[in-house]
């Protein structure tokens, strides 16, 4: 054997030369037991390598051939080798054929029909077989040596593999038959061959490389598609992709780590033994041929090699070559990694292949060329190798797998977005007064708003989004924009570009384009009022923020925006779908691309506000702010790990922006607040918007509780002596013949001088209010004896308060109640009497989250006036005697008024304290967590007017009886008689849809019925809806009016917001004109354009608007 040298095509010559030994042995017991089929059973698997025959299961072993289902002689078997892992077998039949009844084969009264028969001839049938080679490790003294292995080559018959090229027709049945033959062979024990002896003393190992050998047969179908379960397009379009990068840092003077890929100099290695003579290669795209599933060949393209004389290479090269392509055999591995998993190429494994490699324009007669071929590919197997995996660009592809599933899913929210476990009990707030959590969801579907928006406006502003050029060297459509929250405040912007074309930097030629996208690492930064443009500020003064806040000198705003002038192009994230990315002229393409977009499409967006994200309302100093006013806000990116560019947050632990806000003028905190647990989660099928919290100690501690004190005040009785008052007190013993006191009750919250020491609650198990007011007068000298003796007055209040950490239905319940208990009583030498009255209340506070978007509502339910109850407990002196009992009752009443009012005018209808761009958003879902902080989940902000109800369940042939019109009218209110349906634009147009009704629901109304004011209308209706997103809808209506027809197309601009609690609301795009108040009221015109013949979108609200003025 050549030893030092790869032995692989000795073994394979000598595993060939058995299977041919084999087989003329198989032919030679054929010729000795002579023609016809073979009786013996014991001899049968000699003639396995030249005959082998299949009958049907009725056939016994003495039938015909012709009556077999299968029969065949073979030619020479031999094998060729793809890599170290398989090979080829080629199986050559001289002549046979096959039943092509083979459904048939294994009945047992099937009789083959000789008619069906398909004749084979001179045919050769490959297959892929994997292998192993095992050794036989043993001793014998015979051969000397010590220890010897013989090796052994195991073929894997039974998992063989068809691959050649067979007739369609014919396919089926020969794999069929041929797969019997494979088992056969298997059990004859021709699946195992000697590799090459090693038997001698030298102690070197022998090389056998198949891989190195392998040879492309392209008449047979080996190629390989798929490995580890990406595609090899995929690959090699990875590996294009990280050269078109390093190209691109070459230009932009990266380091030599970076641009290995694209460029490399011998000036930085120490490769070849002349210092006077060294190369500068410029590399083309790389690629691979699979192999296997473990080996793969990897192709260097030198697009160009410098040869110079010395270190200059400025100066013309001595020589140049081109088109070079280097072959190097790999192997390939699988390797995963926290949230990725990588297809790696194994350098260690590296080899050169000679005869799958190009070297165009080399001279072999020149030893000079000689000297550069071999020092090139010593510097790509030894040296370039450890560069590449240094740089890991061995990594040729990566996979994301714990990217999120497109449809969220639903989370310890729960399916109708309650609040649960870790959220409500981990949530910390640091030493935050505010906090505002806005998902990439949200940002995200607020550009699709905006796009869609965009695709029909007329207004500069509004077009830019969907469509947008700079002369003539770019145009383009766009999609809707969207982001990647990162650490750093950072977020990567992407682009997306439907179609275009655009003019190189470099050349004349314009390039069209589709279906890019192009990210941008981008800063976020807050920003004050003055900062943005007068374009903007004219617009937002139609927004729902300078609505409510803009015309109050002593607020201003701060606003979070994206500082597109810090832009980077981040290729890594981009797709150029359609760009042929092996190509250096893809460069230029994708550099101008960016180029038109970071150099004048961000100032244009600029221009118009669109890099706005929130704007948070801001009290300056001097004003007097209310509770949750903010007079400081910053921001900060938050989740669980840190998240970069290169990698991003498992879908286990969401990444999300959060605005830190303090109130009373109190400074920031220093430094970002901890990593506590997760704010929010998604909804299944819904978007979700965030989340807003709100401290303890400013809601909980300085408002409610101090408003629930009020309560405590007004359901407290005590005893005073009244003075010059002249109401809100009872007096005692008015009516008893024996008193000597002159003593009132009245409440704390009346008493001239109780309520100003306060009746706050004190936290117990649950919250609790305990008073105890108990006075005894003595009396002696009165003529009556009766009358002497110790009156006594004892008033007690026992009050509670409970604050849930669960929601109910969207609901959160605050319950309070308790027992107020008077007790008068006398003890003298011969009389004694004792009388109590007692009440008890008990009521619930609910701020319920309404179906819709239009914030939360407040409900007071149970027993607000309570009413007390007498008994004498001994002695014969009446209560009513005593007290004033109607006048009691009057004088407490639980007051939740002052309550209610600030708690609606808070939380109900617009959110006031950050709005996304020009709309607002609302609460919903509030819940206390551990801390007393209560929380909120966002949702965007639906006036009231615009809410659909959900639609009563009832059979079709009752539909006249629905409870409930949009208009406030119930059924049974309406006249009897025909039904008079309006036109179906009309019923669109005016909101007299049913309440709950889709768009499907009001067109098959429309359908149905007399249509009115004699008009006859049909109408064509095209429907698509996306949960969380906007509604496309195209009305075609013809109406026919004496004689003549008209048809005419409307678009109604909407949007279905699916709810946390899955309701869908239909949200209009109304004009940010109207007036809404705190509680979501206000009135919207609504304006739409009708157009003749027009096309148009349409949705399933049930206002018509003008979709420019909406932003």
């Amino acid at each position: 054997m050549c030893l030092g040298q790869n032995s692989a095509h000795h073994a394979v010559h000598y595993l060939n030369s058995q299977l041919r030994s084999l087989y003329e042995n198989s032919v030679e017991c054929v010729k000795h037991a002579g023609s016809g089929l073979k009786p013996l059973e014991r001899v049968r698997y000699d003639f396995a390598l030249a005959e082998f025959h299949v009958g049907a299961r009725q056939q016994t072993k003495f039938a015909l051939k012709d009556d077999m289902m299968f029969s065949a002689v073979f030619g020479k078997p031999r094998l060729e080798f793809i890599c170290n892992h398989e090979a080829i077998l080629y199986l050559k039949i001289k002549e046979g054929h096959f039943n092509s009844e083979i459904a048939k084969a294994d009945s047992s009264a099937f009789v083959p029909n000789r008619s069906r028969h398909v004749k084979l001839h001179d045919m050769e049938v490959a297959f892929r077989v994997s292998f192993d080679v095992q050794g036989i490790r043993g001793y014998a003294t015979k051969i000397g040596n010590g220890f010897h292995v013989i090796q052994l080559m195991v073929l894997n018959f039974q998992g063989a593999r068809l691959v050649s090229k067979v007739n369609a027709g014919d396919r089926e049945g020969i794999q069929f038959y041929m797969r019997k033959y494979l088992d056969y062979l298997y059990h004859t024990s021709h699946h195992i061959l000697f590799s090459l002896p090693d038997f001698d003393d030298d102690r070197l190992d022998m090389i056998i490389d198949y891989s190195l050998e392998s040879h492309i047969n392209r008449t047979l179908d080996t190629e390989i598609h798929e490995v580890f379960g990406v595609s090899v397009e995929e690959i090699n379009r990875s590996l294009s992709s990280q050269w078109l990068k390093a190209i691109m840092d070459v230009a932009d003077g990266a380091d030599r780590n970076s641009i290995c890929l694209a460029e490399y100099s011998s000036t930085w290695t120490t490769i070849g033994k002349r210092s006077d003579i060294q190369f500068h290669i410029k590399f083309g795209a790389p690629r691979v041929r699979v192999l296997c599933k473990c080996e793969a060949v990897l192709y260097f393209r030198i697009e160009e090699l410098l040869v110079s004389e010395g270190h200059d290479f400025t100066v013309t090269p001595k020589h140049t070559y081109s088109d070079w392509e280097i072959a190097v055999v790999v192997d390939l591995t699988e390797k995963v990694g926290g949230s990725f998993k990588h297809v790696e190429i194994d350098m260690t494994t590296l080899r050169f292949c000679e005869h799958f490699s190009k070297f165009h324009g080399f001279d072999l007669t020149l030893d000079f060329a000689t000297m550069i071929k071999t020092t090139v590919v010593k510097f790509i197997t030894e040296y370039y190798a450890v560069v590449l995996e240094t740089t890991h660009f061995h990594e040729i592809h990566t996979i994301d797998i714990s990217r999120p599933p497109m449809t969220p899913e639903p989370g310890p929210w729960g399916r109708r977005g309650v609040m649960q476990g870790e959220i409500i009990m981990g949530t910390d707030m640091g030493h935050y007064d505010f906090i505002q959590v806005v998902s990439e969801q949200s940002i995200i579907e607020h550009f699709k708003v905006l796009w869609h928006l965009s695709r029909d406006s007329t207004a500069e502003y509004s077009k830019v989004l969907g469509k947008w050029s700079y002369s003539e060297d770019f145009k383009a459509s766009f999609g809707a924009l969207k982001i990647r929250y990162l650490s750093d405040e950072k977020v990567i912007v992407w682009i997306q570009l439907d179609e275009g074309t655009l003019k190189p930097l470099k050349g004349s030629t314009h390039f069209n384009f589709s279906d890019w996208s192009i990210a941008f690492e981008v800063k976020l930064k807050m920003v004050d009022q003055a900062e943005l443009s007068k374009s903007w500020f004219t617009r937002f003064k139609e927004s729902f923020a300078w609505k409510h806040h803009g015309s109050e000198e002593h607020r201003t705003f701060k606003h979070l925006v994206l500082d597109f002038t810090t832009s980077e192009f981040v290729y890594d994230l981009s797709k150029f779908e359609g760009l042929y990315l092996a190509n250096r002229s893809a460069v230029e393409n994708v550099r101008g691309a960016v180029h038109y977009l970071k150099d004048y499409y961000f100032r244009e967006l600029i221009q118009y506000g669109h890099h706005v994200l929130q704007s948070v309302p801001i009290w300056k100093r001097g004003s007097n702010p209310p509770p949750t006013g903010l007079t400081d806000v910053t921001f900060q990116i938050y989740s669980k790990t840190s998240c970069t560019r290169h990698s991003h947050v498992s879908q286990h632990y969401d990444i999300v922006l959060i605005l830190l806000g303090m109130t009373g003028f109190r400074p920031l905190p220093s430094g970002h607040l901890e990593y506590s647990t997760e704010w929010f989660t998604k909804h299944r099928g819904t978007v979700t918007h965030g989340t807003v919290c709100l401290s303890s100690k400013v809601f909980l501690e300085k408002r409610l509780l101090i408003l629930l004190s009020r309560v405590n005040a007004t359901t407290t009785i005590v005893p005073f002596f009244p003075g010059g008052e002249s109401s809100g007190f009872v007096t005692l013993f008015d009516d008893h013949e024996g008193s000597e006191w002159d003593l009132a009750l009245t409440t704390s919250a009346r008493h001239p001088r109780k309520w100003t020491h306060g009746c706050n609650w004190k936290l117990e198990s649950n919250h609790q209010w305990r008073h105890t007011d108990k006075w005894s007068y003595k009396h002696k000298g009165s003529i009556v004896d009766e009358h002497n003796g110790v009156y006594t007055i004892e008033c007690q209040a026992k009050n509670y308060l409970r604050l849930p950490t669960t929601i109910n239905h969207g609901s959160l319940d605050i319950v309070m109640g308790g027992k107020i208990d008077i007790n008068l009583g006398f003890k003298g030498a011969s009389t004694r009497w004792a009388s109590e009255a007692v009440a008890e209340w008990s009521v619930t506070l609910s701020m319920v989250s309404p179906r819709g978007g239009s914030g939360l509502t407040i409900e007071v339910k149970g027993n607000t006036k309570p009413k007390f109850e007498t008994s004498q407990v001994h002695g014969d002196a009446s209560i009513e005697k005593l007290i004033d009992l109607k006048a009691l009752h009057k004088l407490v009443v639980v007051d939740l008024d002052d309550l209610v009012t600030e708690l609606r005018q808070l939380f109900g209808g617009v959110w006031e304290h950050c709005f996304p761009g020009m709309q607002a958003y609302s609460l919903s879902n509030p819940v206390f967590n551990s801390n007393g902080d209560i929380l909120f989940e966002l949702r965007p902000y639906v006036p009231p007017s615009q809410v659909i109800a959900p639609r009563p369940s009832h059979a079709s042939s009752s539909r006249s009886t629905s409870s409930a019109l949009v208009d406030g009218t119930s059924a049974g209110d309406r006249p009897v008689g025909p039904k008079k349906t309006k036109s179906i634009l009309r019923r669109i147009g005016e909101g007299t849809a049913y309440a709950g009704q889709s768009i499907g629901d009001v067109i098959k109304d429309a359908f149905e019925g007399n249509p009115d004011d004699g008009v006859k209308e049909t109408s064509s209706v095209h429907i698509s809806t996306t949960p969380g997103s906007r509604s496309s809808t195209e009305i075609i209506t013809r109406a026919t009016s004496g004689g003549s027809v008209t048809e005419t197309t409307k678009r109604v601009i909407t949007t279905t917001t699916h709810t946390a609690d899955h309701t869908p609301a239909i949200v209009p795009f109304t004009s940010t004109a109207q007036s809404a108040t705190p509680n979501g009221g206000g009135k919207t015109t609504p304006k739409a354009e009708v157009k003749a013949g027009g096309k148009a979108n349409g949705g399933t609200g049930v206002t018509l608007v003008d979709p420019v003025k909406q932003f």
